[in-house]
């Protein structure tokens, strides 16, 4: 007999009424860190025991980059010059943006859209689990998988390109490119939980999914330094929150950028919008989410 669930969470995922930012909410206890420690460590050991895929990805992309490094090698040895950019900065960029690019950039939205499409998502009505909490815990642990892969081939190219790579005249630095990258981390989830929520409204969402991330990787830097772009596509990418991805903690390492407090506060402030964003979409994709089976 068809069933048409429809149903309350009772891990917060609350589908008639606004998200709520109560102050108990945001301080931990015991068992909410328990559970979630689980999460980590549960999808830790997933990831080690299917470590084939993230590894053959890992690799497929290693020599993406290293033809990339040769071929701007190359160039540079016959006298061209892209924009403001010496060699050892052109190389410097792509090597940092092969680890961001690993690191940092999400794909969680994939797993939700497949999740709210095929009614798996319904599982997560009835558990006590917050679902935002739950992909966030998935994320770090899949990423920090991912982090120790990328640190083994990062070796290998040090080994090849190493002498030429441009490193910080400060050592605060360091600190400051550390700060861009966990905000990095933070938006880019986000910005991935939101795109998996538009699933609530859109039943093809995937051919939506495939345009959205070829545009955040163009207006991200990944092909490209933003700054070498011409000005009108400079100027859109400068008003987007996608350089903050990939393309503003390079350029804290490259000591490019004039003011990296005002990149912080302004990186900070999108993750806000989009974590609002986040628990708003969710709220309302529960309120109007159907599952039906036998």
């Amino acid at each position: 007999m068809a069933v048409i669930l429809r149903v309350l969470d009772r891990g917060g995922n609350r589908p008639d009424c606004a998200p709520t930012f109560a102050l108990s909410r945001l301080i931990p206890y015991n068992d909410a860190v328990r559970k979630y420690l689980t999460v980590f460590r549960v999808n830790w050991l997933n990831s080690l025991q299917y470590r084939a895929p993230t590894v053959i990805y890992i690799l497929g992309y290693t020599l993406y980059i290293a033809v990339l490094l040769f071929l701007w090698t190359a160039i540079y040895r016959e006298g061209g010059q892209v924009g403001t950019y010496e060699l050892s900065e052109m190389v410097t960029y792509y090597l940092l943006m092969f680890v961001i690019n690993t690191v940092v950039i999400s794909y969680v939205s994939w797993e939700i859209i497949d999740h709210i499409r095929e009614g798996f998502f319904s599982h997560f009505l009835v558990k006590p689990v917050n679902y935002f909490t739950y992909w966030l815990t998935v994320n770090a642990s899949g990423k920090l998988f991912e982090a120790v892969v990328i640190a083994f081939v990062v070796g290998g190219f040090w080994l090849v390109v190493g002498p030429i790579v441009r490193f910080p005249e400060d050592p605060m630095t360091y600190l400051g490119f550390a700060v861009a990258l966990a905000l990095a981390v933070v938006l880019a989830f986000e910005l991935e939980f939101c795109i998996g929520m538009i699933a609530f409204w859109l039943v093809q969402v995937r051919v939506f999914k495939y345009m959205l991330q070829y545009a955040v990787f163009f207006f991200a830097g990944t092909l490209l330094p933003l700054d070498v772009f011409p000005n009108a596509l400079s100027s859109i990418a400068a008003v987007l929150p996608f350089q903050y991805l990939v393309f503003v903690p390079i350029q804290i390492f490259l000591e490019k950028r004039p003011d990296v407090w005002l990149d912080f506060a302004t990186a900070a402030a999108w993750i806000v919008a989009f974590y609002a964003l986040a628990r708003w979409s969710l709220a309302r994709g529960i309120a109007r989410y159907e599952a039906v089976g036998n």
